[in-house]
């Protein structure tokens, strides 16, 4: 870092980390999308949270799982329309939280599908999950398909760690919500918003800003960091 004319980093909390070891320039480009556009991607009849990626035991929101679980129990509409939809590989942590509480009947597994079947999914469901670890190693980490996510133009449902960099991209753009794990009865409180918003037929979101993640707007940042 110290001989590195310039230095690029793909967070904002990476960067700030940085600046305390070096004084050369540093540079954020995030990860992307590249604009896919599919027709006819009709939405799922349920309401459908899906979860479209590994789910590996170091990422298992018990308090998620329990929200669900307590509407479940609470409110019939939501225990008959209610489908939890896991593409990719679901470890079996994750699987026995989800038993253990009741939610095997209402959970679709998927299995590992393609890039582009994952597309289409991501726009057939109702609702998307994403879940980060909940350490403080890992709130720089920016998911990869939180990009892809973007452009699907579903609401996201985000988990993570305190002071997760990603927060901030789901509020400039509008596009989904940001609890911590400890957060059930928040959590709990939006799923039944969402669900709400189902049954009227108006569970949207209009995304903003999200052209700033397309790869070839990142590309032209990192032409301009270049030429600098």
């Amino acid at each position: 870092m110290q001989q590195a004319d310039k230095i690029i980093v793909t967070s904002k909390g990476t960067k700030n980390e940085f600046k305390q070891k070096t004084v050369q320039p540093i540079y954020v480009v995030t990860n992307g999308f590249d604009t896919v556009e599919f027709e006819n991607v009709i939405l799922d009849e349920k309401f459908s949270v899906a979860h479209i990626g590994s789910l590996l035991s170091e990422r298992n929101p018990i308090n998620l799982w329990k929200a669900i679980a307590s509407l479940i129990e609470e409110n019939k509409d939501f225990e008959t329309a209610f489908e939890l939809k896991l593409a990719g590989t679901i470890s079996e942590t994750i699987l026995g939280s989800l038993y253990s509480l009741g939610l095997k009947k209402y959970t679709n597994i998927l299995g590992y599908v393609s890039h582009k079947k994952a597309q289409v999914l991501q726009r057939q469901s109702q609702l998307l999950l994403l879940i980060e670890i909940n350490s403080a190693e890992t709130n720089m980490i920016i998911p990869g398909k939180l990009f892809e996510y973007l452009q699907s133009n579903r609401p996201i449902l985000a988990v993570g760690p305190k002071g997760a960099d990603f927060k901030a991209i789901l509020e400039e753009t509008e596009t989904g919500v940001f609890y911590e794990y400890h957060e059930v009865e928040l959590i709990k409180t939006h799923l039944l918003h969402c669900f709400n918003l189902f049954k009227k037929g108006n569970l949207i979101v209009t995304p903003k800003n999200i052209n700033q993640f397309t790869r070839k707007s990142l590309t032209g940042q990192l032409a301009a960091i270049i030429k600098e």
